[in-house]
């Protein structure tokens, strides 16, 4: 992977984490990345010095510039989730994974009609916005009360939390209910899913 790929791609981490959790930190770069917390650390300190990430102790946030840069970035990747997804039939819960490399060869001038040849699609797969052009008026599972909603977004497109899942055939737009009480609780008509911490933070639903 050449430095550009490698600076996309951690821009792209770093967005995703603070789109699903308010923050990033070495520890979910490392793991999303899969790379070694030296590693992270040390490019983590050339993004800074570049300005395009701050940090306050622990907690990564991209600048207005990295931000401007991680934007294109997020754009080609769900495009190419969506491509992924529709032309090669890669599995729901692997398209996040698949499109790696994929989204890294699309040129800019080639992107609108990359786009418009799948249907100009405003979402990815997991229910994410292409265009960012408008905001999303959703609330995460984790502080959602009791009741029936659709499920309208997974933010952070982790393979286990996908393969869950699909496993019980949750995707965006479907119904599903929640009971909350010690935990919190997701069900449809294939049974119930306890959601860890983690998982009610990134799963996004609207009424």
């Amino acid at each position: 992977m050449n430095f550009k790929n490698n600076e996309e791609d951690y821009i792209k981490t770093i967005f995703s984490l603070c789109e699903a959790f308010g923050s990033a930190n070495e520890n979910m770069v490392s793991k999303d990345l899969g790379v070694s917390m030296a590693t992270v650390s040390e490019y983590l300190s050339k993004l800074e010095g570049k300005e395009l990430i701050t940090r306050n102790n622990r907690d990564i946030y991209l600048t207005k510039q990295g931000y401007s840069m991680a934007i294109p970035v997020i754009r080609k990747h769900r495009v190419s989730e969506v491509f992924a997804v529709k032309m090669l039939e890669v599995p729901w819960e692997y398209s996040h994974s698949a499109v790696m490399d994929i989204e890294h060869t699309i040129e800019d001038k080639y992107f609108d009609t990359f786009s418009k040849n799948l249907g100009n699609p405003l979402t990815c797969p997991h229910g994410n916005m292409i265009y960012f052009n408008h905001e999303i008026k959703d609330i995460n599972a984790l502080t959602a009360n009791s009741g029936k909603y659709k499920l309208n977004r997974i933010v952070y497109e982790n393979t286990d939390i996908l393969k869950k899942l699909a496993d019980f055939g949750m995707y965006p737009g479907t119904p599903i209910e929640i009971f909350t009480d010690n935990n919190t609780v997701i069900s449809n008509e294939n049974g119930e899913l306890k959601l860890p911490i983690l998982w009610g933070k990134t799963i996004r639903l609207i009424k």
